[in-house]
């Protein structure tokens, strides 16, 4: 009887981690091939800040570069969206991964998301929070490669009344910019370098 408990109990760790395999998206792997060139499109914004993507799009440009992959320059990306009558991030939905890659001639679409992007501060105590989601896709058949999802938050608390005031300040002009580098770094950390980039 104990024996066939233990194979009920097998069974269902079997199928419990079959199940949550099935969930893990395909990484870069030896089943499928490496994309030398990615094209980086304009950030969606599910945030009230409008200037966030003009902040966010550099960082992800840059640090897709970085790690050695061949990617279209931003003024090029822009200039080509709008010969297609596309004003807005959202608009790019429209295009498949396939059909940005013929338009760019790249292997992979890397979309961006910013997930959160404010300031908030209340009496002794602030905090400015950053999120940003990544996915990309495959040019040649739409199939997801990688993806990633990374939120950090910065909070201060002032204890006397000087504090106080330059917290209030703090919280009402400080840059994001650091912060959105530091989530990039953080979400890209084990983004694989680029092959392009060691055999070129």
């Amino acid at each position: 009887m104990r024996n066939n408990k233990n194979r009920v109990y097998l069974a269902i760790i079997a199928i419990l981690f079959t199940l949550s395999c099935a969930t893990i998206p395909k990484n870069f792997g030896p089943e499928r091939i490496m994309p030398s060139s990615i094209l980086v499109i304009p950030p969606m914004n599910d945030t009230v800040d409008l200037s966030a993507p003009d902040v966010v799009w550099p960082i992800v440009h840059n640090q897709i570069i970085a790690r050695g992959y061949k990617s279209p320059p931003i003024a090029f990306v822009k200039q080509v969206l709008l010969q297609h009558h596309i004003h807005y991030a959202g608009e790019i939905n429209m295009y498949t991964p396939e059909e940005l890659g013929k338009m760019f001639d790249v292997d992979a679409v890397l979309y961006t998301t910013i997930t959160d992007w404010a300031t908030t501060w209340l009496l002794v105590y602030a905090s400015q929070t950053v999120g940003l989601q990544f996915v990309l896709k495959s040019a040649k058949d739409g199939q997801l490669l990688w993806k990633n999802h990374y939120t950090d938050t910065e909070r201060g608390v002032a204890v006397n009344p000087r504090q106080m005031a330059a917290l209030a300040i703090g919280a009402a002009v400080s840059p994001y910019t650091p912060m959105a580098r530091r989530v990039v770094d953080i979400a890209f950390s084990r983004f694989p370098l680029s092959n392009y980039n060691n055999h070129r």
